[in-house]
């Protein structure tokens, strides 16, 4: 199917994964902000446009901003995948729905069962998920 669709295949797969999955009850938690609360379908941390097969999981990032987007596909009453498919095309729009998009120096990710995540290829299974920049640690010659 890779072959065949290309980077299209991997949209394909999660779109299908996301209808199939349970969600995960828990909460972001922000330095300074109340909780957020919620049920988690899927979520994808990074600090640059794609992942693998060119799925754009934060199509607001920027390599050297010192910030990592977190999108997050929430589950809620009258989940609609048409409605997701709207919020995807304005990600930033505080009215979303299932849609939750941050951009943030610093979170944690606390659920109430243990999650199974992928973490650059490694899988880790844990309820409390912590995520922090660490600027300018990283030094490149070009």
């Amino acid at each position: 199917m890779k072959k065949t669709l290309g980077g299209g295949a991997y949209t394909l797969m999660g779109m299908v994964k996301v209808l199939s999955l349970t969600p995960y009850t828990g909460r972001v938690l922000i330095p300074g902000q109340e909780p957020i609360e919620g049920n988690l379908l899927f979520g994808a941390v990074g600090n640059n446009h794609f992942a693998g097969g060119g799925f754009d999981i934060a199509p607001n990032a920027k390599l050297d901003d010192g910030l990592l987007d977190l999108t997050g596909i929430m589950h809620s009453p009258g989940f609609s995948l048409r409605e997701l498919t709207k919020e995807l095309e304005n990600p930033m729009n505080p009215d979303n729905r299932f849609l939750f998009y941050r951009q943030l120096p610093e979170f944690t990710i606390e659920a109430d069962q243990k999650l199974h995540c992928n973490l650059d290829g490694e899988p880790v299974i844990k309820k409390n998920l912590k995520f922090r920049t660490l600027p300018k640690q990283l030094l490149l010659a070009y």
